[in-house]
């Protein structure tokens, strides 16, 4: 049974029972009659309640009362009477059930044997037996690989963020050796620019910008220095559970790097002009909570800040538990000051239970302590006992018995690169949320990241080396064994041909930029800011974004274009970049025609265009004989789409 301060419910699934007031001291009175006397006393200013009837007995009089009062109180009474929260009655929480334990996120990580298949020959890794043991399964031959100019494209774009240079594309489509596409994985995972192109699906998940939002959006001046620790760190191929240890408890050691890591858990909007501190405070804890809870460990925490998960099992206690982990850390806010780093404090504010997620709702205090789903089942509830409850938390998020955190990464890993998870909400392995096509597949790559000591680049090179990663997206309308992959497999759920997938915004603008000859490669620093319309910067306050004065800081790669909350720059936003509000694991895919314009008529798409024009021109003889027409055409298309033109388009052009 499941009981709160005010409520009395059965376990989750059955039916609630009728509303009760449980007091272990009510304020101002005992209970029963008297407590209905003494807060109706409240009401008609200090005047008991009474009834015509002088001979009304004890029950009648509590029945008077009881159609308004009670309900008004539940939402009131502690905030408004003073109640103190030690004296609540403890709150208990819904059992863990073995049948929440046996959904398939919950249990642990097995050895996996390879399926056996009949076509081993196409097989190149672990990942094409299991894709090719479906296959089979539903008479489905091998795929052919796609043409050396789809192949290096689709890698340059998904590892690095850009596009190949035209002598990226003749030097691989002339090396005939068998190892030319595995040296080119290689040569682009040790390329700085990889970990520009992948910071920003964590910066996503991290909320990441820098300024507030709200109102005034104000600048967090160090804000981009988490950014170039973020881009640092996965160029280094620092290991996962390090990665994640310094963003949740790298200031442990007091080293300034460690300590910028631990903005991840802060990079959520804040409002420090709020009147209420205390309740800033809650928000950001709350918000904290809910990010780590999803980024991490593929949980909707944020569900359970008000009442238990409806769904998964997760209490409200769960929530605050883990709230608990990182409470001791943030201080009582003050008006106008930023807050986007843990401190150490002496004497932290105690942990507490919220009711109804209400600030004014104080409960009972309450103990660091971990989901209870994911720990050891033979243990009730599993508290974070150390001095730094923060990095007792992130060991034990790369525990072997915790499978969570490892199924998350890879999936979030797979889903970049084919547009679709292996299971389809990254941040949810919830009981709502649909689950793996192949959850061999999902827990090999898991076993491989954790075999291979948490080494994200290791599995980045098992997916991109893979023949499934390799197929052709696209047959001949007269191929019947094409047309039978179609029929076979229409959603592709079983990743029969390349799933084909729109570039992000950021990788829009690199291409674009590319393309024309401007981009500038330049590392790291402040964020840079790209001229705007002025009707645009009309609508913000003064000064609030001033175009860069080095011109060259306008075509840096747009991982560094300034991250304001409250404007996003405008083909981000055509193009689908979230705002920052919240944790984005998924980026939304809308068709409008804001998008058309944005490409046809925006001063980016005119400046972009026109450069580029020169730069074909420049190096195309001036004749019009077909030869140098052709010429031309074709550079026009090697440069902008990675190709050579069809016959067709030659001819349309």
């Amino acid at each position: 049974m499941k009981r709160n301060l005010l409520t009395e419910g059965e376990p989750r699934g059955a039916s609630p029972r009728p509303l009760a007031l449980r007091f272990r001291e009510p304020v101002g009175a005992s209970s029963g009659p008297e407590f209905a006397d003494h807060f109706a006393c409240k009401i008609v200013g200090g005047k008991r309640l009474r009834s015509k009837s002088a001979e009304l007995g004890a029950s009648s009089r509590l029945t008077i009362v009881s159609s308004f009062l009670i309900a008004w109180f539940s939402l009131t009474l502690i905030g408004a009477m003073g109640a103190d929260p030690e004296k609540l009655r403890p709150f208990q929480e819904p059992a863990i059930t073995q049948s929440d334990r046996d959904h398939w996120s919950f249990r642990a990580i097995q050895q996996i044997t390879f399926p056996p298949v009949k076509n081993s020959v196409w097989s190149t890794n672990g990942v094409d037996s299991f894709v090719l043991a479906k296959w089979e399964a539903s008479n489905l031959g091998s795929n052919q690989d796609a043409d050396r100019t789809t192949l290096l494209r689709r890698l340059k774009l998904d590892l690095l963020g850009l596009p190949p240079t035209l002598e990226e594309m003749s030097t691989f489509e002339a090396d005939p050796a068998f190892d030319a596409y595995e040296r080119l994985v290689d040569q682009f995972l040790a390329s700085p620019c990889y970990g520009e192109r992948w910071a920003q699906p964590w910066l996503d998940l991290a909320s990441y910008a820098e300024t507030d939002g709200f109102e005034h959006d104000r600048v967090r001046y160090d804000a981009w220095r988490y950014r170039d620790w973020v881009i640092r760190s996965l160029n280094d191929d620092l290991p996962y559970d390090q990665f994640i240890f310094q963003q949740l408890a790298g200031d442990a050691d007091n080293r300034t790097e460690q300590h910028i890591a631990t903005m991840f858990c802060l990079a959520g909007p804040d409002m420090p002009d709020l009147n209420d501190q205390q309740l800033r405070r809650h928000d950001r804890l709350n918000a904290l909570t809910s990010t780590v809870g999803s980024a991490l460990l593929g949980l909707q925490f944020h569900c359970a800040q008000c009442h238990d998960h409806k769904a998964d099992p997760i209490s409200q206690a769960d929530f605050y538990r883990l709230r608990a982990v990182f409470e001791s850390s943030v201080p009582q806010l003050e008006r106008d000051k930023p807050f986007n780093n843990f401190v150490s404090i002496a004497s932290p504010i105690p942990a507490r239970f919220y009711f109804r997620g209400d600030l004014q709702q104080a409960g009972p205090t309450v103990r660091a302590g971990l989901p209870r789903i994911a720990t050891d089942a033979t243990l009730d509830i599993r508290y974070c006992e150390s001095a730094n409850p923060r990095a007792e938390f992130a060991r034990w998020l790369f525990e072997d018995k915790n499978p969570l955190p490892a199924r998350v990464i890879v999936n979030r890993l797979w889903h970049t690169h084919f547009g679709r998870g292996l299971f389809e909400s990254p941040s949810d392995l919830g009981v709502a949320a649909s689950g793996p096509t192949h959850p061999e597949l999902l827990d090999w790559l898991a076993g491989e990241l954790r075999g291979n000591d948490w080494s994200l680049k290791a599995v980045h090179r098992k997916i991109v080396l893979s023949s499934t990663y390799r197929q052709r997206s696209k047959g001949e309308s007269d191929d019947l064994t094409w047309k039978n992959r179609i029929e076979t497999d229409p959603r592709n759920l079983l990743y029969s041909r390349f799933p084909r997938h729109r570039l992000d915004a950021e990788a829009i603008r690199d291409s674009m930029l590319a393309a024309a000859g401007l981009l500038n490669l330049e590392n790291g620093g402040e964020g840079v800011m790209p001229p705007l319309p002025d009707e645009l910067v009309h609508t913000l306050l003064k000064g609030q974004w001033k175009a860069s004065e080095d011109v060259a800081d306008h075509w840096r790669r747009s991982i560094y274009v300034f991250a304001r909350r409250n404007l996003r720059y405008p083909i981000f936003e055509s193009f689908d970049r979230p705002d920052a509000v919240a944790s984005c694991a998924k980026r939304d895919l809308s068709t409008t025609a804001i998008q058309a314009l944005q490409m046809l008529n925006s001063q980016l798409s005119t400046q972009c265009s026109g450069i580029l024009c020169d730069r074909i021109l420049e190096k195309s003889s001036l004749s019009e004989t077909p030869y140098a027409v052709n010429d031309t055409i074709d550079r026009l298309f090697r440069y902008t789409l990675g190709r050579r033109p069809t016959k067709p388009e030659s001819q349309m052009l």
